[in-house]
């Protein structure tokens, strides 16, 4: 699939599955968006495209996979990381610096973390996302940033979702 490709099927689809997000990450601050986990999350909002490819079983791919990394090591850049796109977190381990202070983060050890690109940052190597909040007694989707050039060990992949 060429790059011209690929910003069409993002233009058709993409742009939907971000404005669902947005209105979902809205949604739950007053009630639970799908079963609550990050693939309930996923779900939810590919639902509410009706042009969206649906993932099914065993949820490994959510359309062409545009952007992979494994540890420090990027394997795979097809296209600009664009909102509405679906990145997939695998046991990732983050260390870097947030300002003055260094940070440690790990997200997807044991499940995968699935998440929308709510936006990107192309010279920070930063994603802000949405995802499903595993935490009790708050807001069921949170908005979280991951920098992907902090990435140490794991990975990740970032699907663009392609129409039916």
């Amino acid at each position: 699939m060429s790059a011209d490709d690929l910003i069409a099927q993002w233009g058709r689809v993409g742009i939907q599955i971000h404005e669902a997000a947005t209105v979902l990450f809205e949604k739950s601050k007053k009630s639970l968006v799908g079963d609550g986990t990050f693939l309930g999350f996923i779900t939810a909002v590919l639902n509410q495209v009706p042009n969206a490819l649906q993932p099914e079983p065993p949820y490994d791919m959510f359309g062409y996979l545009i952007y992979a990394q494994a540890g420090s090591s990027v394997q795979r850049r097809v296209s600009d990381v664009m909102p509405g796109d679906i990145i997939v977190l695998q046991d990732a381990k983050f260390k870097g610096h947030k300002g003055l202070q260094m940070y440690h983060q790990t997200v997807g050890a044991g499940e995968p973390l699935y998440a929308v690109i709510a936006d990107c940052e192309v010279k920070k190597s930063k994603v802000k996302v949405f995802q499903a909040n595993q935490h009790v007694g708050q807001q069921t989707v949170e908005s979280a940033s991951y920098r992907l050039e902090d990435l140490k060990s794991g990975s990740i992949k970032i699907y663009r979702v392609l129409e039916t």
